[in-house]
């Protein structure tokens, strides 16, 4: 069984860029998720049954589809990291749809508040050990909930209703926007 786990986030306290010209968080946290997904989907297809983890948040929300990249808005990282951790939790759903007839499951989770930069640069501090906040990940990476279900979001190893995904509309224009990056 193939496994990937997408972790990947940073949360700069003022707007930058790759040099590619893409703002950092939505990039990384983002486009560096579907990336991975889009990369590997022939091969987790050709090696199911196989999972996909995104470690996304319950921080989350505020996507604004028309500026993913804070060009009309102001920059604000906290912002930044809520629009792109919804973003992932979308896509999470897209990839579900697409790969779960495939024997891919494809779920998300909110890792817990672990102490880290990360949190630090939202102001939060954490109170969670890495070991704590890799529990819910490691856990649908390799207990029979993650073979089961697909296109759900977890937190502390349950199922919690995530309403970013109910708008299927939206959905697909993330997703067209993240394959507009090639």
């Amino acid at each position: 069984m193939r496994i990937l786990v997408n972790n990947a986030a940073t949360t700069p306290r003022r707007r930058k860029e790759t040099p590619e010209g893409i703002e950092r968080q939505f990039a990384t946290n983002v486009l560096g998720y579907y990336w991975m997904m889009a990369a590997f989907r022939d091969h987790l297809i050709a090696s199911a049954p196989a999972r996909v983890v995104s470690v996304a948040s319950y921080w989350a929300g505020g996507l604004d589809l028309g500026d993913l990249q804070f060009h009309r808005r102001p920059y604000d990282n906290d912002t930044a990291y809520q629009q792109s951790k919804q973003a992932d939790r979308m896509l999470n759903v897209a990839f579900a749809e697409r790969l779960g007839d495939a024997g891919v499951t494809v779920n998300a989770c909110h890792p817990g508040d672990v102490v880290s930069t990360l949190s630090r640069n939202l102001g939060f501090g954490g109170h969670e050990t890495p070991d704590q906040a890799a529990t819910t990940p490691a856990w649908l990476a390799t207990e029979a909930s993650g073979a089961r279900e697909t296109g759900e979001y977890y937190e502390h190893q349950r199922a919690v209703p995530c309403r970013f995904g109910a708008d299927r509309e939206a959905v697909e224009v993330l997703v067209r926007a993240c394959e507009a990056y090639g």
